[in-house]
Order: structure tokens, then C-alpha cells, then sequence
């Protein structure tokens, strides 16, 4: 298992730079979102282009890639929060000056879709660990759970300890194979992970705990997601596999779709790991924040899920 770079935790009275490194956001909710924070205790400094769109971009991507750079280097800041995913990363990702970033610690980021291209790319080239987590205009302005928000603040403010993540109880994990396994978390939105396969932007998944979800594609592309980690060797260096929502995919009495069960079984039929799935994690309204690149056990024997820091 590897040491990656872990941010301090979260204080309140800390600043935290709100982007939009993707898609721009609703301004209601922006703004519900921003007052969120505030009365948290927490002070806000404000990216340009959150509310105002280039077409389905928030801004060109050399403007969306100096403020992500400006905000990463200044040290006023504490603490990144994206307002929203959308699209836009796999743009960007290649014209960061990572050996600029690698002159400062490791600063907390929040995002996930979208994001999750992003979150990547900063564990594989700086070793940063980063939050797969809920977002200001997403989330936090747009009536936020009590589970979500309870578990992003106990992950963001986590020091020296560890956490075992449980589902709410009326939507229990299932387990699809039984094992244990220790390794980092590393995943997120599927549709993001797959284009990086191959690529240098993609961390080392050798003894990973693999993690994914998705939302809004059919059951197809699930399965061809499925395929291009198979052919790539990935369930064969992963030590786990952690899956999520895969919102509006597998829906219940559709003859013409396999279940995700049946894709699993076709696709790993010997593959010796623990597997879990209906994990609650995705685009979804209770949902666990997951640390990109922290250490992770899964026991399937004890029910247990447990993140260490």
C-alpha cells in the first residue's frame, strides 16, 4: 500500500476557494451553496466564471486551467471545493504545470463526476490525496442529506483515526464475492476512469482498491466500461473492488438488459478478490465522500469498510 500525500484536515475559519473547473453552475443554487460554508464557519473566496458558461464549459480552458492553478498556489487558501462537475476536465488535465504544484503541499479538493478526471491526475503526478465528494452548487445548495453531509464533514475533519463506512440502513451493501483485501482507494465516475487507461494521468492500480459509479448510461456501456478494464489487466492488479450507484443503468424488470450481477459473473468469473456492490456512493442523494488514494480495508466477513488516516 502506498503513502500518498494526505491535506490537513478542515478547521473551521478556513478558507476555501470555490471553482469551476468543468461545466458553470446555477446561481440560486451557487449562492444557497456559498451560505452553506459561511455559516459552517468557514471564509469563501470566489473563482471567476462560476455562473457563466463558454457554450457547456464554465470558461476556455486556459482560463479554467489559471484559476485551478491560482487558487492551488495561493496560500491564502486552505481548502478547494468544486461547484459542480459536468464536463471539461479531460481537456485540461494535460496543460496543468504539475512541477509548478509540486512546490506546495497537498491542499484539499472536493468534486466527483466530472472531477474524478482531475482527482487522478493529482494522485498519479503529485501524489495528492483528494475527496470524492459532494459540491456546492450540486449538493450543498440543492438540499443536502443528513447522511452526505454528516460523512463528508467526518472524512474532511478526520486526523489520526479511521472510519468504517456504513450504509443507511434501509439500503444495506451487498456483497457480490467475499474476501478482504488493503490497498488505496482509487476510482470514481466510470465514464471518467476508462479514457485514462493507458495514459500517464492514471495512478498505479497495482493492489488498488478500485471504486466506481456512474450516472445516466444504459447497461451497455456499463458492460463495455467493464470490457476495457478487462482488457487492460486491471482486475487482475486490483485487490478489491468497490461499486457504487449506477444511476438509471439497471432497472428493474428490463428483459432486454443484463443486471449487474449477470455482467460481474460474465466478466470476472475467476477473479479471487472481494467484490461489494450497491455501495452508497454516486451521483445520488445519500452518498459517502470517498478519499482518492487513502488507505482502505474491506472485510466482507466482519462488515467492515474502514478508511485510515
Amino acid at each position: 500500500m502506498k503513502t500518498y500525500q494526505t491535506p490537513n484536515p478542515i478547521k473551521q475559519g478556513d478558507t476555501i476557494g470555490i471553482i469551476a473547473p468543468a461545466s458553470a453552475a446555477k446561481r440560486k443554487s451557487t449562492q444557497l451553496g456559498l451560505e452553506y460554508l459561511k455559516k459552517q464557519g468557514y471564509q469563501i473566496k470566489l473563482s471567476p466564471h462560476l455562473n457563466r458558461a463558454y457554450k457547456y464549459l464554465a470558461a476556455p480552458d486556459e482560463i479554467r486551467v489559471r484559476h485551478l492553478q491560482d487558487f492551488l498556489l495561493d496560500s491564502e487558501i486552505h481548502h478547494i471545493f468544486c461547484v459542480r462537475g459536468g464536463y471539461g476536465l479531460l481537456r485540461i488535465i494535460d496543460k496543468i504545470d504539475y512541477e509548478k504544484l509540486k512546490s506546495i503541499p497537498p491542499k484539499t479538493l472536493v468534486g466527483y463526476s466530472d472531477i474524478t478526471a482531475l482527482q487522478l491526475s493529482l494522485l498519479k503526478k503529485l501524489g495528492w490525496v483528494t475527496y470524492s465528494g459532494p459540491m456546492v452548487a450540486s449538493e450543498m445548495g440543492n438540499d443536502f442529506s443528513q447522511f452526505s453531509e454528516n460523512w463528508l464533514w467526518k472524512v474532511l475533519t478526520l486526523n489520526n483515526g479511521q472510519l468504517n463506512f456504513q450504509n443507511p440502513a434501509d439500503d444495506p451493501i451487498k456483497i457480490f464475492r467475499q474476501g478482504q483485501a488493503r490497498g488505496n482507494l482509487i476510482g470514481g465516475c466510470f465514464s471518467l476512469i476508462t479514457p485514462l487507461l493507458g495514459t500517464t494521468y492514471l495512478p498505479d492500480l497495482e493492489g488498488a482498491i478500485l471504486f466506481i459509479e456512474d450516472v445516466g448510461e444504459p447497461a451497455y456501456k456499463i458492460d463495455k466500461f467493464l470490457q476495457y478494464l478487462k482488457l487492460h489487466g486491471v482486475f487482475h492488479k486490483i485487490s478489491g473492488l468497490i461499486i457504487g450507484k449506477f444511476s438509471g443503468a439497471f432497472k428493474e424488470k428490463d428483459r432486454k438488459n443484463f443486471t449487474l450481477e449477470e455482467l460481474l459473473q460474465d466478466t470476472l468469473p475467476e477473479v479471487d478478490i472481494p467484490i461489494i456492490t450497491n455501495f452508497a456512493y454516486g451521483h445520488v442523494k445519500q452518498r459517502f465522500t470517498m478519499p482518492v488514494g487513502g488507505k482502505f480495508k474491506i472485510d466482507t466477513a466482519r462488515n467492515e469498510y474502514i478508511y485510515f488516516r
